[in-house]
C-alpha cells in the first residue's frame, strides 16, 4: 500500500460527503443573500420594470401611471419615466425632470442608433438599450466610465462631447397604438456588487472542484481497497466524474468480493486470489461453484442440499 492508499483509507468518504454538501449549502445561502441585499434595489426595479409592458397594453391610464410611479420609486438611478402619445407628447411623468416639459423628440447620433439626443437638450445624450439589456444592465452595470469612453469612441468628432451628459434609455412601445414609455436613468454601478459576485463565483468554482476531486479520490480509495488497479478508476474519476461512478458501480456489481480480505475477484473464481478464502458455496460432488438458491448443481447436475 503506497502512501495515497494509507492516508485515503483512513478516510471517511460518507462523512467527508456529508461536511461538503453542508458546507456548500451553507456557503451558497450567504452568498444568494449577500448578492440579494445588495442588488435588492435593482432586483426590485427589475421587476416593476417587466410589469410595465403589461401595464401600457392595458389601456387603464389610471393604472398605467401607478405602474411607472412604482417602477420610478424603485431605485434611485432612475431619473425619469415618460408616458409618450403617438405625437411624442409626454402625457405623464413620473418624477418631473426637465425632459418632462410638452415633447421629447430624439433623433440618433452618428450613424449609429446606439445614442439618440435631442436638439431641446443639447448638453444631453441618451444611451439606447432594449428592453432586455436594459433589465440587465440596470442589475449588473459595471462601470459607468465604460459608457463614457463608448460614447467617445463613436463620437470623436464632436468637440463638446466631455461636457454632455449621458443617460440609458429604454422604450417600451404599445403594440395596440402608438404610445411608448421613456425609462431614463443613470448609469451607475451598485457599490460592492461586482465584488459579491466574483466572490460568489469563486466560491462555487471552488466547491466544483472539490466535488470533482472528491469523486476521483473515493474512485482511487475504494478501488485500491477492491485491488482493480486504483490509478486508473482514479484517473477515469478525475476525467468523467460521474459517468465513470455509474460505469464502477456497474462494474462492482458484476464481480464478486471476496468476505475476507475485501479483494474483487472474477464470478468463476472458487477461492480467493490474494487470500486463498473460499468464495461462495461449493457442490458437494464435483465441487463446482453455486449459488445459495440453486437446487442442482449446473456444473454436474448433483442435487445441491
Amino acid at each position: 500500500m503506497n502512501k495515497l492508499e494509507n492516508i485515503l483509507s483512513k478516510w471517511n468518504f460518507k462523512k467527508i460527503a456529508v461536511i461538503y454538501v453542508i458546507a456548500a449549502l451553507v456557503a451558497g445561502i450567504c452568498c444568494v443573500t449577500a448578492v440579494g441585499i445588495i442588488y435588492g434595489e435593482r432586483l426590485s426595479f427589475a421587476i416593476n420594470y417587466s410589469r410595465l409592458d403589461n401595464a401600457l397594453e392595458h389601456n387603464d391610464y389610471q393604472e398605467l401611471c401607478t405602474a411607472v410611479d412604482k417602477t420610478a420609486l424603485a431605485t434611485d438611478d432612475v431619473i425619469d419615466i415618460l408616458v409618450l402619445n403617438s405625437d411624442n407628447k409626454v402625457t405623464y411623468s413620473s418624477k418631473n425632470s426637465e425632459f418632462a416639459s410638452d415633447y421629447l423628440q430624439l433623433a440618433k447620433v452618428g450613424d449609429e442608433k446606439k445614442y439618440l439626443a435631442s436638439e431641446k437638450y443639447p448638453d444631453t445624450v441618451f444611451k439606447y438599450v432594449k428592453n432586455d439589456e436594459f433589465m440587465l444592465s440596470s442589475i449588473l452595470n459595471k462601470d459607468f466610465s465604460q459608457i463614457r469612453s463608448d460614447y467617445d469612441d463613436d463620437s470623436f468628432y464632436d468637440s463638446s462631447v466631455s461636457s454632455k451628459t449621458i443617460y440609458m434609455l429604454s422604450c417600451i412601445n404599445s403594440e395596440k397604438n402608438d404610445d411608448k414609455i421613456y425609462v431614463i436613468s443613470n448609469p451607475t454601478s451598485v457599490p460592492g456588487g461586482m465584488t459579491a459576485i466574483k466572490i460568489s463565483a469563486a466560491l462555487a468554482m471552488f466547491f466544483f472542484c472539490v466535488y470533482w476531486v472528491l469523486v476521483a479520490l473515493w474512485l482511487y480509495s475504494d478501488a485500491a481497497k477492491l485491488k482493480l488497479s486504483p490509478l486508473y478508476w482514479g484517473l477515469i474519476g478525475l476525467l468523467t466524474n460521474l459517468a465513470g461512478v455509474i460505469v464502477y458501480k456497474v462494474y462492482k456489481h458484476s464481480i464478486t468480493v471476496c468476505t475476507s480480505c475485501g479483494a474483487a475477484q472474477n464470478n468463476e473464481n472458487l477461492y480467493c486470489s490474494y487470500c486463498g478464502s473460499q468464495l461462495g458455496e461449493h457442490c458437494d460432488n464435483c465441487g463446482g461453484k453455486i449459488n445459495s438458491k440453486d437446487c442442482f448443481c449446473c456444473h454436474c447436475g448433483h442435487k445441491v442440499k
